[in-house]
């Protein structure tokens, strides 16, 4: 017996059983890593104290290697400072939203908090972008801060501990106070780095023992991808790009104590305690005067006074690899 087709298929003439179900929650997108402020020593602005702050340091005395004369009162030495002045400024930005659409929108948990976490990560790619910025103007002020690798070489744990060395040699001190300087790399060098299979290469040395051997095999965490002669390094991809020569280089930075300053106005940021506003805002039910229909249902937003800068003097104390890649 013959069974004769179905009448009613979805690609019938019947709208109704054309329909599309949208997921209610957001597919997270694809954010950086921003450490570069970690880089940093963060200072506070005090409220009512002026839009600008000084950081100063002493000039080095050098040994006195001369007798002083028996019975004979000698002459005083000088000392002199160098200062820095930063000039706090103010990020903000807003989001709004109709009321028609945040009373249609399907997002959950909700419109505003969603726009709250992008708007968020703007603030925190600012501050990131921010202090790069800065490292990157250290070059000017000290022209050893920047290391180029000759055209076709990639990054090697040779590079790294030479880096390192260098800061020794200017008696800079490391960033933490458990005695590591602090590194910000590309995930495309850190591929160069553990795929040198040279003697004496991070790989090399890492095989030989057998509690370092799983960091070659387990995953590769962000915040320590790489730990060595006394680095430890976050990766990012906002660790930018120079083209040279019509060669692409990728930056790597290695920061001392001191390096940056990242100024915040207000409270410490040292403490804990928040120094920025993000704000979700609903508008209020009863209208505004500037808004008495209330067509503008809320918003998200920020507000920041921030600023950072090197520190004083014509030392620096941090260090920039410029590199090729051969993972890209």
């Amino acid at each position: 017996m013959s069974i004769s087709p179905a009448s009613i298929l979805t690609s019938g003439a019947l709208p109704n059983l054309v329909a599309i179900h949208y997921e209610r929650e957001s597919i997270p997108n694809l954010k950086a890593q921003t450490p570069f402020l970690s880089m940093t020593k963060q200072k506070p602005l005090p409220l009512r104290s002026g839009n600008q702050i000084q950081f100063f340091t002493y000039a080095l005395l050098s040994a006195n290697t001369t007798q002083a004369a028996e019975g004979t009162v000698g002459s005083p030495i000088s000392e002199s400072t160098t200062k820095i002045v930063a000039t706090i400024g103010q990020y903000a930005d807003f989001i709004n939203s109709s009321d028609l659409s945040m009373d249609v929108a399907i997002d959950d948990p909700s419109l505003l908090q969603n726009l709250s976490t992008e708007l968020n990560y703007r603030l925190a790619l600012t501050l990131n972008t921010l202090v790069q910025l800065t490292a990157d103007s250290a070059t000017g002020v000290d022209a050893s801060v920047n290391v180029q690798l000759a055209n076709g070489s990639y990054l090697t744990a040779a590079n790294i501990r030479t880096v390192t060395q260098q800061l020794h040699g200017i008696n800079a001190r490391p960033l933490t106070k458990d005695g590591y300087w602090g590194g910000i790399i590309h995930p495309y060098v850190v591929h160069d780095v553990l795929n040198d299979t040279s003697n004496n290469g991070l790989t090399d040395i890492l095989k030989r023992n057998d509690s370092m051997v799983s960091k070659l095999i387990q995953p590769l965490t962000n915040d320590e991808v790489i730990e060595f002669a006394g680095v430890r390094f976050k990766q990012t991809t906002t660790a930018p790009t120079s083209t040279i020569s019509s060669n692409t280089y990728y930056n790597t930075y290695i920061f001392g104590d001191d390096a940056l300053f990242s100024v915040f106005l207000g409270k410490n940021p040292e403490s804990g305690e928040k120094n920025y506003r993000l704000m979700i805002q609903e508008a209020p039910q009863t209208g505004s005067v500037s808004d008495p229909a209330r067509q503008i249902g809320g918003w998200v937003s920020y507000n920041l006074k921030y600023t950072n800068t090197l520190r004083p003097g014509s030392v620096m104390t941090l260090r920039r690899l410029q590199s090729e890649t051969s993972a890209s």
